[in-house]
């Protein structure tokens, strides 16, 4: 077996372990995911590259095998607002796709990632024959709904602490200490100040008013969160957040 070959192989095992990692195909049978994921495939995106450009119509629903990515809407000065960042395992580009419309922001890998394309004409053919799916996507698209709802808030009615407050609080984890919980970034301060619309300096002061008050404490790119009631009591969370399907 060549090296192509060896790479398709292991593409092909990414990808099938991608769709079944994908909360809309969440209790299927295998064969029915076996199915789905022989009509997708993968490409790779290396890092600081444009793999989905404004106004380029998606194939179909993209999942996040491995890397990050931010998707941003760019002002014509070069201005940027980071709508979202991307995590493994995480999927976009949901809406535009369903509805054949082109993409209304860009998607740049901020690391060496892998996508996986799931095609159009397969999730409208599991729409159409299997209410089981049918449901899941209208429940995602609800969540879809209130998501976009909890961002409206929280960028028009709540102060750039709020913002944060809730931010840090929608990416609390359990530490490996009992009862302890920690954030962790999952981009640079400056994509975080962006996607929280702020200043990199605005966002560097709150964290550090929030270290002085014995909230948190920085470590980077990890926060542990010392008073995650005070925290609550800053911008309330219910830990967990809508996600946005984009």
């Amino acid at each position: 077996m060549g090296p192509t070959c060896t790479a398709r192989a292991r593409d092909s095992g990414l990808v099938a372990r991608v769709v079944a990692s994908v909360a809309l195909f969440a209790g299927f049978p295998p064969a029915i995911l076996a199915s789905v994921a022989r009509q997708s495939w993968a490409f790779a995106a290396p890092r600081g590259t444009t793999f989905l450009a404004r106004g380029a119509l998606l194939p179909g629903i993209l999942a996040l095998a491995y890397g990050s990515a931010k998707l941003a809407l760019r002002a014509p000065d070069n201005e940027e607002r980071v709508l979202r960042l991307v995590s493994a395992g995480q999927t976009f580009g949901e809406s535009a796709a369903l509805l054949g419309r082109a993409s209304a922001y860009e998607a740049i890998a901020l690391a060496e990632s892998k996508l996986v394309v799931i095609p159009v004409a397969q999730v409208l053919f599991l729409l159409e024959r299997d209410s089981r799916f049918a449901r899941q996507l209208v429940t995602a698209l609800a969540e879809a709904k209130l998501g976009l709802l909890s961002e409206l808030e929280a960028t028009t009615l709540r102060r750039g602490a709020q913002r944060l407050a809730h931010y840090l609080g929608s990416l609390a984890e359990p530490a490996q200490v009992p009862g302890q919980f920690v954030a962790r970034l999952p981009a640079s301060k400056t994509l975080i100040a962006s996607r929280l619309d702020m200043k990199k300096e605005t966002l560097s002061r709150l964290l550090r008013s929030l270290a002085r008050q014995g909230v948190i404490e920085v470590r980077r790119r990890e926060i542990d969160i010392l008073d995650r009631e005070r925290l609550a009591q800053i911008a309330p969370f219910d830990g967990e957040p809508h996600p946005v399907l984009t």
